[in-house]
């Protein structure tokens, strides 16, 4: 049989072969390498410190001392003209209270407050941040977590200087820097491709989503919008419902310099990740916009992919193996070059994924977000809606 013979089924397999390559490709090139392509034009951090606006850190803890003792010092030292750091902790041990009233000797400019334990029928992380949006002094608020830290001393000036006149929100990233085992590693990449998500989508004028661990938005946005009244009923979604909510093309806008970086805390568990991922996922389906089901498109589109290589490999070993050579060389592709697109993001974003790790780890991800979603249909109401329903 010639080489260039093809029957309806290998010309059927090489077709959508062909197409599903373009789709995922196209995801590659358009969203997730868009953050890197785009790096150039983020906004130059402002030298002129006189003309900044004062500025309030709120900063949500979960009673850990440790967490406050190894990195609340990175934001109370932060080179910023004018800022107040405003701490609402979860509970308030006795331990965790004298530690912050040695922290305010040193720095008058930090408050505290905490959450009583006996608080109910409402998200205490969502009473936190509301009680400290209320005692902030300052019009533009940063909001970070007690298990992260800024990465420079420049994280206030960087994240600030992003606002404009009709500026309301600033989406930044929290980076996940550890690469020590595989857990970390997949941990570092799951965090990678959906902050390239959500800042891709952001750059494309369709806001949804941000990271409540680096993120700005102005003290009259949040008011103007009821804060979280639209979603009380939620144990979650401070910030990726919230941003769905009221962020528009107009007054969002991404930061992602180095100085605007902020690094999470090592997971010393898989569980406590999945659980923050399974949350968000859960949510999703109360969410006004809808760009996100675009990357649900994607995941189908890969296993799509994925199925008919493999069916073209074997159907080409079985009939013409040109097929199989072309199904092999078009996956090949798909994968250099998504890779090196993912590896310049990830050095961009303070996380170094190396070349040698990134196909296990994007197998090893898809497969562990498939499981997140297929976990997430039958925990949603059970751990995530509250029994007062809306």
């Amino acid at each position: 049989m010639s080489l260039l013979q093809f029957s309806h089924l290998e010309l059927g397999l090489a077709g959508f072969t062909a197409l599903l390559f373009l789709i995922v490709l196209l995801y590659c090139l358009v969203l997730y390498r868009r953050p890197w392509r785009l790096r150039s034009q983020q906004p130059a951090m402002k030298q002129d410190l006189s003309s900044c606006p004062s500025v309030s850190v709120v900063v949500y803890a979960h009673d850990n001392e440790e967490s406050l003792e190894k990195h609340l010092p990175a934001l109370l030292n932060q080179d910023y003209p004018d800022f107040e750091v405003i701490v609402v902790n979860d509970g308030m041990s006795e331990v965790c209270s004298n530690r912050l009233s040695l922290f305010k000797r040193d720095y008058p400019y930090l408050y505290y407050t905490f959450i009583p334990k006996e608080a109910r029928y409402i998200s205490k992380k969502k009473l936190a941040l509301t009680l400290g949006i209320k005692a902030a002094r300052h019009q533009v608020i940063l909001f970070t977590e007690a298990d992260c830290e800024p990465m420079t001393t420049n994280w206030i000036r960087a994240m600030v200087s992003s606002y404009k006149e009709k500026t309301g929100i600033v989406l930044g990233y929290a980076s996940y820097p550890y690469q020590k085992g595989w857990m970390n590693k997949l941990i570092a990449y799951d965090n990678l491709k959906f902050g390239l998500q959500y800042l891709s989508a952001a750059l494309l004028d369709h806001p949804f989503s941000g990271s409540g661990k680096n993120l700005s938005y102005t003290k009259s946005l949040f008011f103007k919008n009821k804060g979280f009244y639209n979603q009380l009923f939620l144990k979650i979604g401070e910030d990726s419902q919230f941003i769905d909510e009221v962020a528009t093309a107009q007054n969002t806008v991404v930061n992602y310099l180095p100085d605007a970086l902020v690094k999470k805390e090592e997971y010393y568990r898989l569980k406590k990740w999945s659980q923050e991922r399974i949350g968000l996922i859960s949510t999703r389906s109360h969410a006004k916009k809808r760009f996100y089901r675009l990357f649900l498109f994607e995941n189908l589109c890969y296993w799509l992919f994925w199925i008919v290589v493999i069916a073209s490999v074997v159907v080409g070993c079985m009939g013409n193996f040109l097929l199989s050579v072309y199904a092999g060389l078009l996956f090949i592709a798909y994968y250099i070059i998504k890779g090196y697109y993912f590896m310049q993001s990830s050095r961009m974003l303070a996380q170094k994924i190396s070349f040698i790790s990134f196909f296990p780890l994007d197998v090893a991800d898809n497969i562990y977000s498939l499981y997140l979603d297929i976990v997430s249909c039958f925990k949603k109401k059970q751990n995530y809606v509250f029994l007062i329903e809306k």
